[in-house]
């Protein structure tokens, strides 16, 4: 089962003089590009989290998921001063829409792909994810992350861009592989 993402995609930053930046420094919901995880040293010191949601209610409460993976092109990627790790959270509730209070509202990490892992640049990529956070006839919605954001402070551009939903033809999407109960009565017989 494939399910794309819709535009209810969006990017929350934040910036200051000192690692790691604390003062929220916007969120944006209408870009056709998200970070997945940042850490740079620019003018100022930024962070980067993205938040992207699926309609899942097409999945029955009775279904067995036997797989989960998110799929995303790559738009851009760089390591300036080290190999960000990609931390994919379950979001606990709805952030649906986005503001900057959502920061931190993913609660249990379910995915990760190492940075020396991706394809190249306008690419897909895919991240494995733990098959229980799937929620089952509703909404499900996470929160990504880079593994850096309280190691030591950056001096240059550590970043994995992909493409959002508002990028026509490159919206990320989520694969479910599902097996019904009688499926998997046939298996064991």
């Amino acid at each position: 089962m494939i399910i794309k993402q819709g535009t209810e995609d969006g990017m929350i930053e934040k910036a200051g003089p000192s690692w790691p930046p604390s003062a929220s420094a916007g969120a944006y919901s209408s870009l056709t590009r998200a970070d997945l995880g940042g850490a740079t040293k620019a003018d100022q010191y930024y962070l980067e989290r993205s938040y992207f949601r699926f309609n899942t209610s097409s999945v029955s409460s009775g279904a067995t998921i036997i797989s989960a993976r998110l799929w995303f092109k790559l738009r851009k990627k760089a390591n300036a001063d080290f190999n960000l790790q990609i931390q994919i959270y379950q979001v606990n509730g709805d952030w649906n829409p986005l503001d900057t209070g959502d920061w931190g509202c993913g609660n249990t990490l379910v995915g990760t792909k190492n940075y020396v892992d991706l394809p190249a640049v306008d690419q897909w990529f895919s991240i494995d994810l733990n098959p229980s956070c799937i929620n089952k006839g509703g909404i499900t919605a996470f929160e990504t992350r880079g593994d850096h954001e309280s190691g030591t402070a950056p001096t240059g551009e550590n970043v994995v861009e992909v493409y959002t939903a508002d990028s026509t033809g490159n919206e990320p999407y989520l694969e479910i592989t599902l097996s019904t109960g009688a499926m998997l009565l046939m298996f064991l017989s």
